[in-house]
């Protein structure tokens, strides 16, 4: 997601799909919350050198990828279950 030499900006539902698939390695029995965040690291380090200006393609695509993860996430609604990493620190939508 932050490959600074990305030239390919995600059009064909990319970020859904990617969201998806990290939405099921989330699921992932005995996954604790400092596994399932500590990828955020990377993307946190790779952003916070940005300033004014265009946004980078792959920041475009860290984004889009981060936005569309976001609702299955906050929302604990992933197919299965809630992720193990979530259990009790999110709340079933109603």
């Amino acid at each position: 997601m932050t490959a600074p030499q990305a030239d390919y900006r995600y059009m064909q539902l990319e970020d859904a799909r990617l969201a998806r698939a990290l939405t099921r390695v989330l699921q992932a029995p005995g996954l604790t919350r400092e596994q399932a965040t500590g990828w955020l690291t990377a993307v946190a380090e790779v952003l916070d050198g940005g300033g004014p200006g265009p946004v980078p393609i792959w920041a475009f695509n860290t984004f889009a990828a981060l936005q569309s993860l976001h609702l299955p996430l906050t929302r604990c609604i992933a197919d299965e279950d809630i992720p193990p990493a979530c259990r009790g620190g999110c709340r079933p939508s109603r």
